[in-house]
C-alpha cells in the first residue's frame, strides 16, 4: 500500500510541475530532461509513471480546463436560466481559453485531442474535482465529453426540452458556435494577451449575434444596442 501511494504522489507531482511549466511556457519547449531534473530523478523514472511526455503534458494541460469545470459547476448550480447559463458557460469557457488558446485548441481540436478521454480519466482519480451539487450526473457527462459540438449539444437539448429553442436550433448552435470559438482559437494562437484578450471579447460577440434570432438576454447585449 505505501509503494501504491508513494507512485500516486510521484504523478501528482510530476503532473504539477508540468503544470506550472506550461503556465509560463509553450509545450513544445518543455522536455523530460528539465521536468526530470526538477522532480530530482531520471529521465527513465518519469516513463515508468507516464506513457509519453505528451501525455504528460496533456495531464498538465487538463489542469487548466478543470478550473474552467469547477466555475462551471458553480453556474450551473446558481443559475436556473438554461438558456442564460448556456450563454455564460461560452463566456467562461473563453476567458480561459483565450488566456492559452493553443492548450485549449490542442486539447479540443488537435494533437492532443486523442489522448484527452483517457487523460481526464486519470488526471480525475489523482485530483477529484467537485463540480455541481445539483446536477451531478448532468455534470459528469459534461465534463468527460470531449466532442465539443456533441456537448454543446447536451446542453443546447436540455433547453429545447424546455422549449426554449426548437431542436433543429439546438442542432445548428451546437455546430456553429462551436465552430466560432475553434475559429478564433486558431486565428489569436501565437499572439500576445492583449490581443488574446481582444479576441476574447469578439469571439463573445460572435455568439450573441449567432445567438440573437432565438434568444438573446438584455444583460448580454452591447451598451447602446436595442432590442
Amino acid at each position: 500500500m505505501a509503494v501504491y501511494e508513494k507512485g500516486i504522489e510521484t504523478k501528482r507531482r510530476f503532473i504539477l510541475s508540468m503544470y506550472n511549466k506550461l503556465r509560463e511556457r509553450d509545450a513544445s519547449t518543455i522536455t523530460v530532461r528539465e521536468i526530470a531534473k526538477e522532480n530530482n530523478c531520471s529521465p527513465a523514472a518519469l516513463y515508468k509513471h507516464f506513457e509519453s511526455l505528451e501525455y504528460l503534458i496533456v495531464l498538465g494541460s487538463i489542469r487548466f480546463f478543470i478550473d474552467y469545470m469547477i466555475e462551471y459547476g458553480q453556474l450551473m448550480d446558481n443559475d436556473d436560466n438554461l438558456m442564460d447559463a448556456y450563454i455564460q458557460g461560452w463566456m467562461l469557457y473563453n476567458k480561459y481559453a483565450f488566456d492559452r488558446p493553443d492548450l485549449f485548441y490542442r486539447l479540443f481540436w488537435g494533437e492532443y485531442n486523442t489522448l484527452f478521454a483517457d487523460a481526464l480519466m486519470e488526471y480525475y482519480e489523482l485530483f477529484p474535482v467537485t463540480g455541481s451539487e445539483r446536477y451531478p450526473a448532468y455534470y459528469y457527462t459534461l465534463l468527460f465529453s470531449d466532442n465539443v459540438i456533441e456537448r454543446d449539444f447536451l446542453i443546447l437539448r436540455r433547453a429545447a426540452n424546455y422549449n426554449l429553442l426548437s431542436d433543429e436550433d439546438a442542432e445548428y448552435f451546437s455546430k456553429t458556435n462551436t465552430l466560432i470559438v475553434k475559429g478564433m482559437l486558431e486565428m489569436y494562437m501565437g499572439r500576445d494577451l492583449r490581443e488574446r484578450r481582444q479576441g476574447e471579447q469578439e469571439c463573445n460577440q460572435l455568439l450573441l449575434k449567432n445567438l440573437e434570432k432565438v434568444y438573446v438576454l438584455e444583460k448580454h447585449r452591447p451598451e447602446g444596442e436595442e432590442g
